[in-house]
């Protein structure tokens, strides 16, 4: 049967189910995607986003038909998610498919299977790790909080302030602005919000007083996308588009929507961080905490907390009823590498702007369990410098004896030991205590912004950043749109 014959009998559906079908060809990309060719019936199955749990592989199946080369192929089905190590899964595609044409459908499925299998790569290459560079410091797309090529987490109750806070990240990465102090972007690119929970409109409306309250002008590099389905859906296209568009930092708002099945379904949240990676950059997710009080953890599996390589932070969010300002507290939870300060602002709303000003944690948050001890037993010495005990400072606190005493043993930089009675008496080193014409603060809010960091405990900028101009008054307003979130 002449070539032509053989194409018409096909697009026709004559070709008989016994028909020879010759070996398949498999391709594989570099992307590890699989393609697997029947040339002689015209088809070719194409496999993307491949993840491996365990036994089971999950993937994401199109079948194409193209009997005539000059003519475009048929989807018979399009992006069908199919475990290709359960039998149930691959009968379902059988099934789909005998609907359509007359084929050794089950067959085919088993090979494109092994195809899948054999082919699978879960990473790159064993290398000796003396031939790797070393890396040198940890890089970041905006400091401290966003590791470059990493995933990090942002969780916090509804009303916390956390949307429009990553928000306000994202187009600090897109116009190299900071638009929240201590949170310097380090490299300037395009962001893509990839939103599951609103519409562009508010966002649009955020995005327009944040720029206001920075007093620059908008930028081309921000990117919308209102989502619908999981992330795993949509992977393949926002690929490309990110690629297209250099694209350097996407978040997601938020990951109960993004993931394809519940939210505490550990296979399922796999698939969503499996799926952030194959698109590949930096990433910024948020997430939600459960209802009631004391929750330190993302709602759903424990995997939103261990996963994110970049860190998990937790964002508690408090404002006073009738006000118009937002106290924002940021404490570094879960951490691989360094953990970082907990952080504080103040977010001033009104008159058609937004504005992040830095504030000292001690005066953000009424949870003292979230800073620091060390910040905590200074800010009690610098209210009243006089000695005491370690049981006295501990009930100021609400510490321990021991976690006190252990504190000032391993400071010895910073806290002395006054007189040599019993119980021992503690203080404020000399040069700890700044002088109040120097701009000292002796008012208990904190460790002065003339003073060096407390070992360990993070950032304490004195010279303006980008975008930290002096605090401007803003009108209050009754409008508490910004906090729902």
């Amino acid at each position: 049967m002449s070539d032509i014959i053989k194409q018409v009998a096909a697009e026709l559906g004559l070709q008989p189910d016994d028909s020879p079908t010759s070996e398949p060809q498999v391709d594989v990309a570099a992307n590890h995607d699989v393609t697997v060719a029947y040339p002689d019936r015209f088809l070719r199955f194409v496999v993307t986003s491949i993840s491996k749990q365990k036994r089971r592989y999950d993937a994401f199946v199109t079948v194409l038909f193209k009997p005539v080369p000059d003519r475009p192929a048929r989807r018979l089905i399009a992006d069908t998610h199919v475990d290709l190590s359960s039998t149930n899964s691959k009968a379902g595609v059988v099934r789909s498919l005998k609907n359509l044409r007359q084929e050794e459908w089950a067959t085919m499925i088993e090979e494109v299977a092994s195809a899948v299998q054999d082919n699978w790569q879960p990473g790159e290459a064993a290398v000796r790790l003396e031939d790797v560079p070393n890396p040198g410091a940890i890089q970041y797309l905006v400091q401290s909080l966003l590791q470059t090529d990493e995933h990090t987490i942002i969780f916090g109750p509804g009303g916390s302030g956390k949307s429009i806070t990553v928000l306000a990240i994202g187009l600090s990465v897109a116009t190299l602005q900071m638009f929240v102090p201590k949170l310097a972007p380090q490299i300037q690119g395009p962001v893509l919000y990839l939103d599951w929970e609103r519409s562009a409109g508010p966002h649009r409306l955020r995005y327009t007083q944040l720029l206001a309250g920075l007093g620059i002008s908008g930028t081309r590099d921000f990117h919308y996308r209102r989502m619908v389905g999981s992330l795993t859906d949509s992977a393949e296209e926002i690929k490309h588009y990110c690629a297209e568009h250099g694209i350097v930092l996407c978040i997601a708002d938020s990951v109960g929507m993004a993931v394809a099945g519940e939210i505490s379904d550990e296979p399922a949240v796999m698939g969503y961080f499996n799926a952030a990676r194959y698109i590949g950059g930096t990433w910024l997710s948020i997430a939600h905490v459960p209802k009631g009080e004391g929750n330190k953890k993302p709602i759903g599996s424990q995997y939103w907390y261990t996963q994110p390589q970049g860190g998990t932070y937790e964002v508690q969010g408090e404002t006073p009823e009738g006000s118009s300002i937002l106290s924002l507290t940021m404490i570094h939870q879960k951490t691989n590498d360094e953990r970082n300060a907990t952080l504080g602002w103040t977010v001033q709303f009104g008159d058609g702007r937004v504005k992040y000003a830095n504030a000292d944690p001690l005066d953000t948050t009424t949870d003292m369990s979230t800073i620091p001890l060390i910040r905590r037993v200074t800010a009690v010495l610098l209210e009243d410098p006089a000695a005491r005990s370690t049981q006295a400072i501990a009930d100021e606190v609400g510490s321990s004896n021991n976690a006190i005493g252990n504190l000032f043993r391993s400071s010895s930089d910073q806290f002395v030991v006054i007189g040599a009675g019993k119980p021992q008496l503690w203080q404020l080193k000399s040069d700890r205590i700044p002088p109040v014409e120097s701009g000292g603060n002796t008012s208990g809010i904190g460790v002065s912004t003339n003073d060096p960091p407390l070992g360990g405990e993070g950032l304490m900028e004195t010279n303006p950043h980008p975008g930290e101009e002096k605090e401007t008054k803003l009108p209050p307003t009754s409008d508490l749109w910004y906090l729902e979130d």
